[in-house]
């Protein structure tokens, strides 16, 4: 809901990858002595440039750590930073059963690192796709006092680039984005538990205008978060995010539990 002239904030989140989703949607966890993880700061400021429109940006950095034996490797960056655009329809409670539906166009750079720009010894330090992104969401949201359930959908396409160690044209596959989640004011005006379903699909990989078989992927989560709201302005939030099921909940995709910790300021 557009109610603030802006608003900027910080998440601090970190994640341990326990596996990786195969691409016969089967789990294989980390063989042992292996251990990796990832670490993200990520600031993002919103400022409403009508009463419909507002303009987001974002910059991750992300830190990635990997350990086999003795052997261990700590490398980052900048990933890749984005900006868009939301248009808010249909506000929350303009019509009486109805709910709120706004539209958010958007786009990444390719200022990330991708897995072959890292270096030995453990090829540490991912931090992004690389390459130029755009990106179309839908987000809709209906409240029930003290309840509300919201609908995040997008669909993201991505420019072909020319890969420095091959020289070959890579075009990562269409990615689509799907969450479900609902939750309740524990305390009025204050203090909001929600819980989300997330899921995401992704097409193949193009090398040189050609599809690599079996470089598609998915993945489903399932997150909670509590939202503290301890000052008109402020308000703190708390996320704990989970990938790791039995077999067929993931193809192609690390496996993570991750906790993000993010704090806001909205000036009104």
């Amino acid at each position: 809901m557009i109610w603030e002239d802006f608003a900027g904030g910080l998440q601090l989140g970190h994640a341990r990858t326990v596996g990786q989703w195969g691409a016969n949607d089967s789990l294989h966890w980390n063989p042992d002595g292996y251990s990796e993880g990832i670490t993200q700061v990520q600031p993002w400021a919103i400022v409403r440039l009508h009463q419909r429109v507002q303009l987001q940006a974002w910059v991750p950095i992300l830190i990635n750590d990997r350990w086999q034996g003795s052997v261990h490797q700590v490398a980052g960056g900048f990933g890749d930073i984005g900006a868009a655009v939301r248009f808010e329809l249909l506000s929350i409670g303009a019509f009486r059963g109805f709910p709120s539906f706004a539209v958010t166009v958007g786009g990444i750079a390719p200022t990330g690192r991708r897995v072959e720009q890292t270096s030995p010894p453990l090829f540490a330090g991912t931090t992004g796709r690389g390459s130029w992104g755009g990106s179309l969401a839908i987000e809709s949201e209906y409240a029930f006092f003290p309840w509300f359930v919201r609908l995040d959908a997008s669909v993201s396409g991505f420019l072909s680039f020319r890969r420095p160690d091959t020289g070959q044209s890579e075009e990562y596959g269409p990615l689509a984005r799907v969450g479900l989640s609902t939750g309740r004011e524990i305390v009025s005006g204050k203090l909001v538990a929600a819980l989300a379903a997330l899921g995401e699909w992704e097409g193949r990989v193009s090398l040189n205008g050609a599809t690599v078989p079996g470089s598609d992927s998915y993945l489903y989560s399932l997150a909670g978060s509590l939202s503290w709201r301890f000052d008109p302005h402020w308000t703190l939030i708390g996320t704990v995010a989970n990938s790791v099921w039995p077999d067929g909940f993931g193809m192609n995709q690390d496996a993570r539990i991750g906790f993000t910790l993010g704090g806001r300021y909205g000036h009104f």
